[in-house]
């Protein structure tokens, strides 16, 4: 989740000087947390593990949230599930000058672990550093700097790592524990709830929240490791390392999407109901169906070529659906087929009930967006008129 210099990284990406079982006794674990960004990369938080050895300047954190813009294809890759993330290890000093320049908390939590179990840790990132190993396939939800976390600390106890529980009504769904990240990019957020199909609309565990950060941190404060057939904490209290204050809530601006659709959608409903010229009908359904083309085709590659699971059974292809491609060549040569128009308008229109009634959650700036096209699709449907 938090971008590194890809360069240093691949210089840093070394097995660690401490894997050695004599002197695990003297190590200390700790989970690192970084408050989100303002970035697009940075703005779900960031998570990484940091291991110090007493009376030594070893310090070093291990980050499984390295990677590479310049990636070939980068953006088809990450929309297709197949963009790799990398492990990477570094000092500590090295990683909080990052944060403390991009103005963003740090807290630090120290892990209970016993002497075997900081040795099976060491081993376990040791194995994870090794060439074949140290890229990974990323995933958003189920695969990432957090979890990869949370799953190596689970790996290394001797006995048991038992995480809090949650009654089923209190959890959230994946898509409610991100929304309060994105809002402070409005139309990032209009994009996830865009491609995010009803997958993301499963709940979440306790366990499951811990993809964020910031509830791995809280999550942790109440997970507990057995040793010795008694139950202790996992981790200390949070400390705080870096105190510099959130940002305020974006406030009016997450509106902005929301207001943009309903502006447009009065445009369009002035275009076919009020002005009646034919020339700018034309030139609007020429763009209009142009891009929601190419809407309804990325949403058809989500649904389906997609690895990402998230974005699978995403209920807006009803919304802007596939008719609405094969009705643009008709519109360019000033054709009629009302019948598709007809159609696609039901399909446009079902939409709605049938994604409350599947419990898909819906930007609210989605609606205006759908509507704008089926007042296009309605004005070539001659109701009323025998075909």
């Amino acid at each position: 989740m938090k971008k590194i210099l890809f360069i240093l990284a691949l210089l840093i990406l070394i097995r660690p000087a401490h894997a050695s079982a004599g002197i695990a006794d003297s190590a200390d674990v700790y989970i690192i947390t970084c408050a989100p960004g303002t970035e697009s990369y940075s703005i779900y938080g960031h998570t990484a593990l940091r291991v110090t050895i007493r009376g030594t300047t070893f310090d070093r954190v291990y980050n499984w949230g390295i990677f590479d813009f310049s990636t070939p294809n980068f953006a088809y890759r990450f929309a297709k599930g197949r963009l790799d993330y990398l492990l990477g290890a570094y000092s500590y000093e090295d990683f909080l000058k990052e944060y403390i320049a991009d103005g963003r908390a740090v807290w630090s939590q120290k892990l209970n672990l016993t002497t075997a179990e900081k040795e099976r840790l060491f081993a376990l990132i040791d194995e994870n550093l090794q060439p074949e190993n140290v890229r990974y396939r990323y995933d958003f939800f189920f695969d990432n700097c957090a979890t990869r976390v949370r799953d190596i600390v689970a790996r290394a106890a001797t006995d048991t790592v038992i995480f809090p529980e949650k009654e089923r009504k209190q959890q959230k769904s994946f898509r409610q524990l991100v929304d309060p990240n994105q809002k402070v990019l409005p139309w990032l957020d209009l994009g996830a709830d865009m491609l995010l199909g009803l997958q993301a609309d499963k709940k979440a565990t306790p366990s499951d929240e811990m993809f964020l950060p910031v509830h791995l941190m809280n999550n942790m404060l109440n997970t507990v490791i057995v040793h010795d057939n008694e139950q202790e904490p996992l981790t200390g209290p949070a400390e705080v390392v870096v105190d510099i204050p959130a940002p305020g809530a974006p406030g009016i601006k997450t509106l902005v999407p929301q207001a943009v659709f309903y502006l447009f959608l009065m445009v369009v409903l002035l275009i076919t109901f009020v002005f009646g010229k034919p020339r700018i009908e034309q030139v609007t359904d020429i763009v209009l169906y142009f891009i929601y083309s190419v809407v309804a085709i990325l949403l058809l590659f989500t649904n389906i070529f997609s690895e990402h699971d998230a974005l699978h059974f995403n209920l807006l292809f009803l919304g802007i659906n596939l008719l609405i491609p094969v009705l643009l060549p008709f519109i360019v040569m000033r054709r009629k087929a009302v019948k598709i128009s007809r159609a696609a308008f039901v399909i446009s229109a079902s939409w709605l009930p049938v994604s409350l009634i599947a419990g898909q959650g819906i930007n609210p700036a989605l609606i205006p967006l759908v509507l704008i096209i089926m007042v296009r699709l309605f004005r070539h449907c001659d109701f009323g008129k025998k075909l």
